[in-house]
């Protein structure tokens, strides 16, 4: 301990008496150790440790699967059967997110986001209420009572966490809710915002529920018996679909049951690209390896006379070995404590870029886990750069070193210095490549045309409660009411309906067939996306009308029923044929689905997202045929947006003053939002391989650097000789540019196999894009060119007649 103690205080005292060595190889290990500890954060919370359930591991989500469809929504009669037939599970239960609750009776009107859960969720997830209850299975049916139970969030924020609301009732949708509990601050099923849970059995009592063929939207979700495997599970759940497929074959067929289990369902959409900026930020630490194993280097030799002394005094190669890693684990102990400062700020920085495009954010922080990882990268990059200079320094020539003439840098020393430069060129190649296409890709993501115009487009939904609004007419004319209202406001210059906007996924799917064609095989009906609009919303969405004409106020009820089809269905469909006139029958070929005449055909749009091209079909019914509660209300303006949020809003409660709205947006958010993902990618590596270019510069001078000083001698006598500037300096940066090239080269290859890692961030671009691979490298080159023409362009001011002198 004692010599310990003294090596730790030899070393503090020597990097204190190089400031300036000391400060940039501080700032090297801050940047890669930090960068390494602020991503592993965000993996460690995203995908390593385990959601916030006992026995998570137990947990899986339940969909159903078909030949047109992967991950559909649940049929609740499917579910029963689920629950009633299976052999392995100890509990399971459905859920619902992302609920409308408008609160009304308690102050201000508010739209309250809620989730409908089955009694048995709670008890899956091994939850129990902070106070009160949870409902229980009696409670959990059609007719029963409705009870609630409240967020922590919303106990807090709407009744001031008084207890006294439980046993009370609240108006939600008009209906008359009991609160019967209050969960935990931390409990965030589904998903982050919910405010109340209500039961799903009730929803039950809507007859659409009943019907096999409709998928409501729920998920189910399961906690494993003790000891059942995943491939049991599977294949209990296999058995109950295939015989489910034998009684209901007109809705069963070809389904299936997808079992996943819930942390992967919960990060699969962002793993690859965690993994990726965790190889990225890996590679970074590398190369301010190298770089600080450089520095070392290069002060290794004005310290050789000190070590040869301490070897000619007694001191054993151990003893000189342990010194020198002592030096260089204290500098990464202190890279590694900034270094954890920096990953603080960084995490707050990436949540704040892109809150929404990490699932479990919330649970990101520096915790025990960070914090050792950071020290065990700091105690491993220590040893990493330090061993082979302090190996190489331990064995110094007594002779050569101890002579006052004594100099110049040993060939081991010069190849293993020569060897790090070329690494940090690959490395940093192949980071440079990987943002190179990220750019690319987000550049094509930008220019991809949605099929509509997002400028100047304010957004908000309307959820109107069944109990008030119970008539078609009654919606029909609220609606009504609040269109003309928002026309009427000066800057407005159209408004419009649907039942779900682009770039959103936040429409439906229905099955269908088409009129005079053979009907599918059972089981492999095409699926279309299905929306519900006004006559307007075409107009103020900027949806071109190609063929046919639009909706009126005429296609109601009791008129024909009419839809309109986008380019991609009449072309697939009736690729010779005109699609006007033509006939489709939504909801499968049962002869009481009636048949919907084709008026129109409009320019396709992009549902899911810029980044996703759906191989469905879309189509669009009126609104005055197929009235809805809950609508989305587009409006184009003259002005900007934002400015007519507190107009809107007085608007619509001018209509109805019980009546919250919500999502209040603008498109071109919304289209922000929907890229943010990619924005996010693109941002880290691109950080990450701009702080690699910077260090990999750094370095590259560094070496060239040291190696004039080291070749002043050499230099001059050359120039005595008769050796011109250009020449001097045409054999310094050919010197650089071989190790460049070399890195280069081996950089290419390395980007060619990892690249194709990322493929799948990309967008309309590929891993391997020659283009990128070519530019990357011109940058890259010139990079490390002017790296080394500086110290070149330094070699050639050597006055021959000091350098023949130089020491």
């Amino acid at each position: 301990m004692a010599t310990l103690l003294q090596d730790l205080t030899y070393g503090i005292r020597v990097l204190l008496k190089n400031p300036g060595f000391t400060i940039v190889a501080v700032i090297a290990l801050t940047l890669g150790i930090g960068a390494d500890s602020a991503i592993f954060s965000v993996v460690n919370a995203v995908l390593l440790r385990p959601l916030p359930y006992p026995e998570s591991d137990r947990l899986v989500i339940l969909r159903e699967r078909s030949p047109q469809l992967e991950g559909m929504s649940v049929a609740y009669p499917n579910f029963i059967d689920w629950r009633e037939q299976n052999t392995t599970f100890e509990n399971i239960g459905v859920f619902r997110g992302r609920q409308s609750y408008n609160l009304t009776g308690v102050g201000e009107p508010e739209r309250l986001v809620g989730a409908q859960v089955s009694a048995d969720v709670f008890a899956a997830l091994r939850v129990a209420s902070s106070a009160g209850r949870v409902f229980n299975n009696d409670e959990d049916k059609p007719g029963a009572s409705p009870v609630a139970v409240l967020s922590h969030g919303l106990w807090q924020r709407r009744f001031g966490g008084d207890l006294g609301i439980l046993d009370q009732t609240l108006t939600l949708n008009d209906v008359s809710f009991t609160v019967i509990g209050i969960m935990p601050a931390d409990f965030q099923f589904p998903g982050r915002g919910i405010d109340l849970w209500t039961p799903a059995g009730q929803a039950a009592a809507n007859p659409d529920w009943q019907q096999r063929g409709n998928h409501p939207g729920l998920a189910g979700i399961a906690r494993l018996k003790p000891s059942v495997t995943l491939a049991q599970v599977r294949e209990d759940m296999d058995i109950i679909a295939a015989n489910l497929e034998k009684q209901y074959p007109d809705s069963n067929t070809g389904g299936r049951v997808s079992v996943t289990p819930a942390l992967e369902n919960a990060v699969r959409t962002i793993r690859p690209a965690l993994l990726v900026l965790l190889g990225a930020v890996g590679s970074v630490l590398l190369i301010a390896c190298a770089n600080v194993a450089n520095l070392l280097l290069a002060r290794s030799a004005t310290r050789q006379k000190e070590m040869a002394i301490r070897t000619a005094l007694g001191a054993s190669r151990w003893r000189i070995v342990r010194q020198l890693l002592t030096e260089s684990v204290l500098l990464s102990f202190v890279g590694g404590a900034l270094g954890l400062l920096l990953a603080r700020w960084g995490v707050k920085l990436i949540i704040a870029i892109s809150p929404n495009s990490i699932p479990r954010s919330r649970e990101i922080n520096l915790d025990g886990r960070v914090v050792a990882f950071t020290i065990g990268v700091s105690v491993l990059t220590g040893i990493i750069f330090g061993l082979v200079p302090a190996l190489q320094s331990s064995k110094p020539d007594l002779n050569e070193t101890l002579k006052e003439a004594g100099r110049g840098s040993t060939g081991s020393r010069h190849l293993f210095r020569s060897g790090l430069v070329v690494s940090e060129v690959a490395l940093t190649m192949v980071l440079l490549i990987g943002a190179g296409l990220m750019i690319r890709s987000f550049y094509r993501l930008l220019q991809v045309n949605p099929g509509f115009n997002y400028d100047h487009l304010l957004t908000f939904n309307i959820s109107l409660p069944q109990k008030k609004y119970p008539e078609d007419q009654q919606r029909i004319n609220f609606y009504d009411q609040v269109v003309d209202r928002l026309r009427a406001l000066p800057g407005v210059e159209s408004v419009g309906l649907a039942t779900g906007l682009p770039l959103g996924n936040n429409g439906w799917q229905t099955s269908f067939v088409v009129d005079g064609q053979p009907p599918p095989e059972p089981g492999k009906l095409p699926l279309t996306e299905f929306a519900v609009t006004s006559p307007d919303y075409f107009q103020t969405m900027g949806i071109t009308l190609l063929k046919g004409r639009n909706f009126s106020e005429q296609d109601k009820k009791d008129s024909p029923g009419v839809t309109l089809i986008d380019e991609e269905f009449a072309r697939r469909y009736w690729p010779d044929e005109e699609a006007i006139g033509k006939r489709i029958k939504p909801g499968g070929n049962d002869p009481r689905n009636p048949l919907f005449e084709v008026i129109g055909v409009v320019r396709r749009v992009r549902m899911e997202g810029l980044n996703q091209e759906s191989n469905r079909v879309q189509s669009y019914r009126p609104f005055r045929q197929v009235v809805q509660s809950a609508m989305t209300v587009v409006a184009r303006t003259s002005t900007d947006p934002t400015s007519l949020f507190s107009a809107v809003r007085r608007e619509v409660l001018a209509v109805d003053p019980n009546q919250p709205i919500y999502n209040l947006n603008t498109m071109e958010q919304i289209r922000a939002d929907s890229i943010a993902p990619d924005r996010l990618n693109l941002m880290l590596l691109g950080a990450f391989a701009a702080v690699a270019l910077i260090l990999a510069a750094v370095g590259i001078y560094g070496v060239m650097a040291y190696s004039v000083t080291q070749r002043t001698h050499e230099i001059g006598i050359r120039m005595a000789l008769g050796a011109g500037q250009g020449d001097v300096l045409g054999m310094v940066v050919g010197q650089g540019m071989k190790l460049a090239s070399v890195g280069l080269a081996i950089g290419l290859g390395g980007a060619w196999l990892a690249t194709r890692a990322m493929a799948g961030l990309l967008f309309g671009i590929s891993a391997t894009d020659p283009a990128t691979f070519a530019a990357i490298s011109v940058v890259l080159a010139g990079v490390a060119l002017g790296a080394c023409f500086v110290p070149a362009r330094r070699a050639t001011k050597v006055d021959p007649m000091i350098a023949l002198r130089y020491e």
